[in-house]
């Protein structure tokens, strides 16, 4: 296949699963292995992974920026409020939250690489995540009392950053993992949403950067073509993606990404049964 080509469809690839409720990571490794893709044996198109990844985050922080610079200004306001109020500004709780799972990325990282190296704990991990994404809307049906993002508490906060570590499971979902934790916590489903996605920007930029510094390599004029052209596409994608999510979570639930991941884990469980992946 054309690499240009094979830069589009994993490109739209990323774009689409990043921010959904569905895990990229776990699409991610299947779809390589049906492409036949052997990124410990391709240095390139291992770093092809790690830089569409910057390309998706591009369009959260291009999508956030009036929430962004909103945040910088009043943080760094020079009136109003003490110590207290700093540490319950929306930026000093998104870098709480992003603490457990940098501590826990670290840590356990030997033991998350061992589960991408086969299918079937994707599988699983899609069927069972989806699962108690349905149990966890229904018990926290209209239990959300927080529905601003200046209202987050830091223990809501913390709350959601735990759940961000259980996302480090290939087939999880770190978007569906840090929604649901701020639903348990209380928070409204909008604004949890809204917190998932900023969330995401320093846990994005902090695992792609390490990526990038461990696996950076040398390339030629043709590559950095291919790897353009990945970088844009998944940031288009992301985009418009996340833009459509946004008003999807205003008026539904997330029953339709259940009923995906059961059927998408079911499917690889049984490709993995029959060695159609490994």
């Amino acid at each position: 296949m054309n690499d240009y080509l094979l830069a589009v469809l994993i490109g739209i690839v990323e774009g689409i699963t990043e921010f959904l409720p569905v895990s990229s990571t776990g699409h991610m490794l299947v779809f390589e292995q049906m492409l036949g893709l052997d990124l410990e044996q391709d240095p390139f198109w291992r770093l092809f992974t790690i830089v569409i990844q910057l390309g998706a985050i591009l369009a959260v922080v291009l999508l956030y920026w009036r929430t962004l610079a909103r945040f910088v200004s009043t943080f760094f306001a020079r009136t109003g409020g003490g110590l207290a109020d700093k540490l319950r500004h929306p930026l000093i709780l998104v870098g709480l939250a992003f603490l457990p799972s940098a501590i826990a990325g670290v840590t356990l990282k030997k033991k998350i690489d061992a589960l991408m190296e086969h299918a079937l704990p994707i599988g699983l991990a899609l069927i069972v995540g989806g699962i108690a994404i349905e149990v966890i809307e229904r018990i926290t049906k209209d239990r959300g009392t927080t529905r601003e993002l200046d209202d987050v508490t830091p223990g809501q906060a913390l709350g959601i950053g735990v759940a961000q570590v259980v996302s480090l499971v290939p087939g999880v979902s770190r978007s569906g993992a840090t929604i649901m934790g701020g639903l348990l916590g209380g928070v409204a489903r909008t604004t949890a949403t809204d917190f998932s996605f900023l969330l995401s920007i320093p846990t994005m930029f902090a695992a792609a950067g390490y990526s990038l510094l461990k696996h950076h390599t040398p390339l030629t004029g043709e590559q950095w073509g291919v790897l353009a052209v990945g970088f844009v596409t998944a940031a288009v994608t992301a985009g418009l993606v996340v833009a459509w999510f946004l008003r999807h979570v205003k008026t539904h639930t997330f029953r339709g990404f259940v009923i995906y991941r059961v059927i998408a884990g079911a499917a690889i469980c049984a490709a993995f049964a029959t060695g159609h992946l490994h």
